[in-house]
């Protein structure tokens, strides 16, 4: 019986040993590792070190866009109202009495948390006499900012809060439910939880220098240890470890510095057509400048953002290793970043996002490892900041030359004299392919964006964020036409020894479809003007359409299909500058099977059901420059692209077009670029001594620009621009062609009249800034 009871005995002790074994052995060989990595990441303090976003540079060096380092000083919003000293109070005395604190009554409850309150209290203000005091911020500036966020919070919960009870009360009676007061009173408790901000850290000091923001990053994470009023049974003081400034957090708040946004211009008015001649220079101060391109910000980041940025690291291995080396991504994103919204601070948002730097400091041993932040990299751009400045100014309004003018001869009834044109210009380098110029008018501000944004986006009229050099949809006109001649040659519809005969219209039996402009205007015929039928070199310079007209029927739908394709239309370019790249369109819903020969009649003289961009049209006059070699054009230096490729046009062809072009801007009898008519007289368009040009003039019928003025209500849409848009398009140089230039005016009419004087003084302008 003895030894029975004394082997229960033993068996009853040795259950709970089994059982501290086993748990030893799952702590200390199953766990070990993880519970030796935890009780490690307690004794080490981490605290981040903000970096500097890359610079963007113009071609030769300038700042475009920078970094000016500041901080954001943050306390977390139940800091800011003072629930924070109330929650330490109350687990302090739930802590205090254990257990009991489920027997206590509410009043012995809050007499026990009432007696931990002041230490919290005081510990707090001292917390905020340090902020104010490492911020240079008087104690009672800080006390106002404090009031006025949470007086907005409280003023937003409200708001939100009242939506959120009528919505409820709303669907309930859609319903036909019966509100009782219980219902309604869970009703106001939904209504009543906190919203976003309540539960997020909020800025009392905004931007502060460098100083101070590292002051504060000193300050984070920081313990203080407070001593309750009571002892252990030991009879020792307890003491709680609380954050030394509770709630801090210091965020990256760097302003993105544009220097050369707002830029004065002296224009030299010397070389301007009549009236507008003045022997005095004017300055002008243009906004935004290369607004379009830059692009601007956004302070929230989204889901995508960081899956954006995972992908990114994937691709780039190195990149990835480097953003790891602290064995979390540095450059992830976190709470209070910016983040590229568009332009190329959201296309190179990847390459100008630097990495955070680290600060580890063991509790233990006081030893400190510092990991220092990586700036990030920089971007240079092809454009010439002052030449996209002094293209911005001679397109803007108050030079006169992106105005309607009475000489201008424009007969629509929507844009009378006076009226502000908008349009777009494209400089290219023709040896690199480099856009040194990229002008999109109207621009906007930053200024204007920040505090009247409605003004930009609302703007159904002028469409002032739109890039329209690369993003708006323009029919060429007749500036394509010397592509057609160069394409239908070297396909074999057209011989360089064959003249063809202009008409005045292109179907005998039909005199009022397919016309000539000079049978619409004056009744007669380019081949009754120059004597004899027209080759193509003579129905460039005069911009014969009749003859085009028979170009584009043998050409047929495939041939002027392929002309166009060959010359970039349907491609993007791949800029990198994040705006929308339109890649030009062939048929209707782009599609050419559905294209018939009267389309490929049109789409010869740039009509019908075909369009592209200013950039598309520079582009292809650079690659009839260069002989028929395509050169992917770039706006970002080092960027990859593709190969230059040769079109291995015909020689006769790139030569009788070249030729033609060059008359059609030198010939004073037969030309549409050649000089501009007004009452006094006539005047070159082209008066730049020394230097050639080869160009074209456009004037391209455009469908009405028609808003809604109220959206599917019942009044009618109304015509609030009708007419033509006008185009010039040239190549520039002192021995041989350098420079591309396109500019196309909205709605502007004549090609020669309007676009022609501003493409003139933008080759004034690529000599101010010389490159001619």
């Amino acid at each position: 019986m003895f030894i029975r009871r004394l082997l229960l005995l033993l068996a009853v002790m040795a259950a709970p040993m089994v059982a501290l074994t086993m748990q030893l052995y799952r702590l200390t060989v199953v766990r070990g590792d993880e519970l030796r990595a935890e009780a490690e990441q307690r004794l080490v303090r981490r605290q981040w070190t903000p970096t500097v976003r890359g610079t963007i540079l113009d071609r030769k060096g300038r700042i475009l866009a920078q970094e000016r380092p500041s901080y954001d000083i943050a306390v977390d919003y139940r800091v800011l109202t003072g629930v924070w000293v109330r929650d330490r109070a109350l687990r302090a005395a739930r802590r205090s009495v254990g257990a009991g604190w489920v027997e206590l009554k509410a009043e012995a409850r809050d007499s026990l948390v009432d007696r931990y309150l002041p230490v919290y209290e005081a510990h707090l203000e001292r917390a905020w006499d340090r902020i104010a005091l490492t911020a240079g911020i008087p104690r009672e500036e800080l006390e106002r900012r404090k009031s006025a966020i949470v007086t907005e919070i409280e003023r937003r919960h409200a708001d939100i809060a009242q939506r959120r009870r009528g919505a409820e009360i709303e669907a309930a009676r859609a319903r036909g439910d019966a509100l009782t007061d219980a219902q309604l009173r869970q009703i106001d408790r939904r209504a009543a939880q906190p919203i976003a901000e309540q539960r997020a850290p909020h800025v009392v000091a905004a931007r502060v220098g460098d100083s101070v923001g590292f002051a504060f990053q000193l300050l984070v994470g920081e313990e203080a240890e407070l001593e309750l009023p009571e002892r252990d049974t030991a009879g020792m003081d307890v003491v709680d470890r609380v954050e030394l400034l509770p709630g801090l957090q210091v965020w990256d708040g760097g302003d993105r510095d544009y220097p050369l946004e707002t830029v004065t211009v002296e224009i030299d008015r010397s070389s301007f057509p009549g009236l507008l001649r003045a022997a005095a220079t004017q300055k002008v101060t243009v906004d935004g400048v290369g607004l379009h391109m830059l692009g601007r910000f956004r302070d929230r980041v989204y889901r995508e953002d960081a899956a954006a940025r995972e992908g990114y690291l994937e691709e780039h291995p190195a990149v990835k290793a480097a953003a790891f080396a602290s064995g979390v991504d540095r450059g992830a994103y976190r709470d209070g970043d910016r983040i590229g919204e568009t332009g190329l601070e959201k296309a190179q948002e990847h390459h100008l996002r630097g990495l955070r730097g680290m600060r580890t400091r063991r509790l233990d041993t006081g030893e400190e490892e510092v990991l220092e932040p990586v700036a990030g990299r920089d971007v240079q751009l092809t454009v010439d900041a002052m030449l996209q400045a002094r293209v911005q100014a001679l397109m803007s309004p108050e030079v006169g030359l992106s105005i309607v003018q009475p000489w201008h001869g424009q007969e629509s009834d929507t844009q009378p004299p006076g009226t502000a044109l908008n349009g777009a210009a494209v400089v290219l380098d023709i040896d690199t392919g480099d856009i040194i110029a990229m002008v999109s008018t109207p621009t906007y501000s930053r200024d204007q964006l920040i505090n009247n944004p409605d003004s930009i986006f609302e703007d159904r009229v002028n469409l002032p964020f739109i890039n329209r050099a690369v993003s708006k949809p323009y029919p060429p006109g007749s500036i394509i036409k010397a592509l057609v001649l160069a394409g239908a040659i070297d396909r074999g519809n057209y011989s360089t020894a064959q003249r063809i005969a202009c008409t005045g219209h292109a179907f005998p039996n039909n005199p009022e479809m397919f016309r000539c402009w000079i049978y619409k205007r004056y009744s007669t015929t380019h081949s009754v003007t120059f004597g004899n039928d027209l080759d193509g070199s003579d129905a460039i310079c005069a911009s014969c359409n009749v003859f085009f007209f028979q170009l584009g029927r043998r050409l047929g739908v495939d041939g002027i299909t392929e002309v166009y394709r060959e010359f970039g239309v349907g491609e993007r370019w791949g800029l990198g500058i994040g705006d929308f790249e339109f890649p030009g369109t062939i048929g209707a819903d782009n599609d050419p099977s559905k294209l018939a020969v009267g389309d490929a009649m049109q789409m010869a003289i740039g009509q019908g059901p075909v369009a592209w961009t200013p950039l598309h049209a520079a582009d292809a006059y650079a690659t009839l420059a260069r002989g028929g070699v395509r050169m992917t054009p770039r706006i970002v230096m080092g960027r990859e692209r593709s190969e230059p490729v040769d079109l291995g046009l015909d020689p006769r062809g790139i030569a009788m077009a070249m030729d033609g072009l060059y008359r059609a801007v030198n010939d004073d009898r037969h030309s549409t670029g050649h000089h501009i008519t007004f009452e006094a007289g006539r005047e070159k368009i082209f008066n730049v001594p020394g230097v050639r040009v080869w160009g074209k003039t456009g004037t391209a019928e455009a469908p009405d620009l028609r808003i809604d003025p109220d959206g599917d209500g019942p009044q009618p849409p109304v015509t609030v621009k009708k007419g033509d848009h006008s185009w010039f398009v040239v190549l520039a140089g002192r021995d041989r062609p350098r420079y591309a230039i396109a500019v196309v005016i909205d709605y502007g009419g004549s090609g020669g009249k309007v676009s022609g004087p501003i493409t003139n003084q933008i080759i004034h302008a690529l000599i101010a800034e010389g490159y001619l």
